[in-house]
């Protein structure tokens, strides 16, 4: 009696035991698989969640300037001068596309507030001449594409511009790549053709560093970096 007593305690025991354990490796199955379709969506593997730099989510614009005294820590690579945040990865990008025979060649980095400004007063100047337009409408032409000092994110040392010798990047194999593997090493397309804050205009040359972790929700949630600073915002 005593043994039947004790077998009708430890079966049910077991039996939960049996049946946790089977929920618990099914669910971790469940883990494995949907994270296995989401990197072949995406064709990148979601990193180790990390603590970002908070200059990461930092949109500047017109609505977000940087004053004249703003320089940011920098480092050399490949001739150019960016935040050391990138430098390892954007390294590593060269490389893969060198190895891939698509090698991309970095034209600017870093671009301080003195010479952004006068990037852009010499672009008002040269476009009203050619245009015969008044300095309010050659203004508002000129920052879609070249921001005025203070509001272009080049001064944070985070976005790297790439070109070839022909000015074509967009229609060449190393843009190619570069769309398809950038996020890889944590960067994105920094003005698609999607609305982007400030009203800069849509630039294929653009690539900003935004961390690995960062890179991949906004491909998987097909985001810009403006919508993804908003939807963070949101959260």
């Amino acid at each position: 009696m005593e043994t039947q007593r004790a077998l009708l305690f430890i079966l049910p025991v077991v039996m939960v035991a049996v049946l946790l354990v089977g929920l618990f490796f099914g669910y971790k199955g469940y883990q494995r698989a949907m994270e296995e379709i989401r990197i072949l969506e995406h064709e990148t593997t979601a990193p180790e969640a990390t603590e970002s730099d908070p200059l990461f989510f930092s949109a500047v614009s017109s609505a977000r300037t940087l004053g004249s005294d703003y320089v940011p820590v920098l480092v050399e690579v490949a001739g150019i001068k960016v935040s050391p945040d990138m430098a390892d990865d954007l390294r590593a990008m060269l490389k893969a596309a060198e190895d891939a025979g698509r090698p991309l060649t970095p034209t600017e980095g870093y671009i301080s507030y003195q010479e952004q400004q006068e990037r852009y007063e010499t672009a008002v100047a040269a476009y009203r001449k050619s245009s015969k337009s008044s300095l309010v409408k050659a203004e508002a032409y000129v920052k879609r594409t070249i921001p005025r000092a203070g509001e272009s994110e080049q001064q944070t040392g985070l976005v790297v511009r790439f070109d070839t010798e022909d000015g074509k990047f967009a229609q060449s194999a190393e843009y190619a790549w570069l769309i398809k593997n950038c996020t890889s090493y944590g960067f994105v397309l920094r003005y698609p053709s999607k609305e982007n804050t400030g009203g800069v205009a849509y630039s294929p040359n653009l690539f900003r560093y935004v961390g690995k972790e960062n890179a991949y929700y906004m491909t998987a949630y097909d985001m810009s970096f403006d919508e993804y600073i908003l939807y963070l915002a949101s959260q």
